[in-house]
């Protein structure tokens, strides 16, 4: 090969040393696509360049933005460990999140892989962050992958206690010493966050205290009847993509599925706790409970009122009816005892009267009077016909005496007609 001479010294910048050393002007041609593009815009009026102000105006601007994105994404990693960063913050996708698309997704990943990539930091292709992209990247394209991450990334499992001493606007005399919560505030953001798991949408909202019953059996209804999109096969025991073996492999997955149904059951045991808490302590359910509680407990005031005015009633009457019988048989009882004390007081003036009648016969000395018979006809008539010969025999001798034999001889005669008057109709009767 031909050594080519050293450029003259009088050769200037800007120009090209052609075969000799000898110098020629440069001169650029341009030509294909690029030239009927600037054809094209000078015909259009626009600039001689290959674009367009506006294109490059354009350009400019998504740069600027892609830029200051980049900018928030370094200062929201910046500090921190990236292994435990979730993957949406590893990608930068922080503000979709769960609703991030796969556009989303692709576009994030070649952004941020420019922070990550080993040609830009200069370390190996096994770098912990670089494998991390990676790995978010290629969960989160696949929807099954992503509803399994989406589930268990960034969620709060817990629920009240139930135990809480919630305010309501019930009657009652509430706890001073109690610390009360605004039952809304308490469960509405549990519900707001189990949401995100609803198969059905919309989901509807836990309310306030001025929300009509109707809507809120609804919403208790809704969450009875929950259905849940959540997966648990993330993070599984067993990575099924580690083996090669297919019995293995088919081994490791019904071990994952028991897992994750087991898993299933548990988050279905913890919404059904919350809804049941929820339902206990409701104030607008605890004032439904309590109305209904109250007309039932006046209901049965009322019927117990019923039942015992009757009772009263039956009382009264079998009250009336004793005390007159008792008044009745005090009536028949004092009859009797008058009767009896009649009858003793007409027997003692019965023997008054046949000892005075005896006395008087006794006292007349004549043949046609017989005591004893006497006696025997006053046993045998009535006591008032006894009553009435002893008033007319004036009740002493001397008025015997003085009305003289006669008069006895009268009234015996008087007495044995009557007598006979009476044992003729006892016979006949």
């Amino acid at each position: 090969m031909l050594a080519l001479p050293p450029p003259p010294a009088s050769a200037k910048d800007g120009l090209v040393l052609g075969l000799g050393g000898y110098p020629y002007l440069k001169r650029v041609e341009i030509a294909g696509r690029s030239l009927h593009k600037r054809v094209r815009n000078a015909a259009r009026g626009r600039s001689l360049s290959m674009e367009s102000n506006g294109e490059n105006d354009a350009r400019a601007e998504a740069k600027l933005k892609e830029e200051a994105i980049l900018a928030k994404y370094r200062k929201s990693i910046k500090g921190k460990n990236f292994i435990n960063l979730t993957m949406y913050q590893q990608l930068g996708l922080t503000d979709v999140m769960f609703d991030a698309t796969p556009e989303q997704i692709k576009k994030a990943y070649h952004r941020v892989l420019i922070e990550h990539h080993p040609d830009k930091t200069l370390k190996d292709e096994n770098d912990p962050n670089y494998l991390a992209v990676q790995k978010a990247f290629n969960t989160l394209m696949d929807p099954q992958k992503k509803r399994a991450y989406d589930s268990q990334c960034e969620f709060d499992e817990s629920i009240p206690s139930g135990s809480e001493k919630i305010k309501q606007n019930v009657t009652g005399k509430p706890d001073p010493k109690a610390k009360y919560l605004d039952f809304y505030a308490l469960y509405g953001p549990v519900f707001e966050r189990n949401s995100r798991f609803s198969t059905v949408t919309p989901v509807p909202h836990l309310g306030d205290d001025e929300t009509p019953l109707e809507e809120v059996q609804s919403f208790y209804n809704f969450w009875h009847t929950f259905e849940s999109w959540r997966d648990f096969t993330h993070n599984a025991e067993h990575d099924v993509d580690s083996v090669e073996s297919r019995d293995e492999k088919r081994f490791m997955m019904k071990k994952n599925e028991a897992q994750a149904k087991k898993l299933k059951k548990q988050e279905y045991n913890r919404l059904a706790d919350l809804v049941s808490r929820a339902q206990l302590n409701d104030p607008r359910l605890r004032r439904v409970k309590q109305a209904a509680k109250n007309k039932k407990e006046n209901e049965r005031k009322a019927k117990e009122a019923a039942a015992q005015a009757i009772i009263d009633a039956q009382k009264a009457a079998e009250e009336a009816a004793a005390r007159l019988k008792a008044e009745k048989e005090d009536a028949e009882k004092k009859l009797k005892t008058d009767a009896k004390m009649a009858k003793e007081k007409m027997k003692k003036a019965f023997r008054k009267v046949k000892k005075v009648f005896r006395e008087l016969t006794e006292a007349v000395n004549d043949p046609r009077v017989d005591v004893e018979e006497t006696e025997y006809l006053c046993e045998s008539i009535e006591m008032d016909a006894m009553v009435a010969l002893n008033t007319a025999l004036g009740g002493s001798t001397d008025s015997l005496k003085a009305g003289g034999i006669e008069d006895v001889a009268k009234l015996l005669t008087s007495l044995r007609g009557d007598a006979y008057m009476q044992k003729k109709a006892a016979k006949r009767g």
